[in-house]
């Protein structure tokens, strides 16, 4: 009788944990999933920012140039949160202002200067300015190309770490109908799969006993 007990323990064991596994891979993934994307998410906005804030090269300022001067600061506080999944920053680049002097300096700079062919002002960049104290470079084509591709990438991002909530189900039977399957299949493994398992030993417990 002992060994068959044994075996009985052992299989019963056995399913028990098969039907743990499930659940908590599931969760595992999970977790493995939302690491995955924020770090991808990281690496997009790490990219942006290391885009737009290089260095312009500066000039000591002399006599006779021709400067325009900016103030307060070289930009207005705050910022405006890109569209990420639409904007195209090609579009909202702005240097008109610094172009009407060939060198343009500011208050927070005495003594500097920068050619004004060189700087511009994005108000679709300026989110990611980590340093306002100093011009933004004048971005190439293929650099507000690559913008606009991480903008894409940080979108699909936040939409997959936010989700937009699920409607809330009608009141009528047809929602409820439909729902019923959904938490019936979430209350099978926790509340019925254990006292069935052990149903069924005991079961098998009863037919050896008799049979023996």
């Amino acid at each position: 009788m002992a060994p068959f007990h044994m075996k009985l323990f052992v299989g019963l064991s056995l399913l028990a944990m098969c039907g743990a596994t499930p659940a908590v891979a599931q969760t595992t993934n999970a977790a493995a999933d939302t690491n995955a994307v924020k770090a991808e998410m990281e690496g997009a906005i790490h990219q942006v920012e290391k885009i737009v804030n290089q260095m312009v090269p500066a000039y000591h300022r002399a006599q006779g140039m021709d400067v325009g001067k900016f103030s307060p600061g070289w930009f207005h506080e705050g910022a405006t949160k890109p569209d990420f999944n639409h904007v195209d920053v090609r579009t909202t680049r702005e240097t008109a202002e610094y172009e009407k002097s060939e060198y343009c300096t500011s208050d927070l700079n005495p003594g500097l200067v920068w050619r004004g062919r060189d700087i511009e002002f994005n108000s679709m960049t300026k989110y990611f300015y980590t340093n306002r104290t100093f011009p933004k470079k004048k971005l190439t084509e293929a650099e507000m190309v690559e913008i606009n591709r991480l903008y894409r990438i940080i979108g699909q991002c936040e939409k997959q770490l936010n989700p937009a909530p699920k409607p809330e189900a009608n009141s009528d039977s047809g929602s409820d109908s439909e729902a019923l399957p959904e938490k019936r299949r979430k209350l099978l493994n926790p509340y019925i799969g254990g006292p069935v398992i052990v149903v069924l030993g005991l079961l098998l417990i009863a037919i050896y006993r008799r049979r023996g």
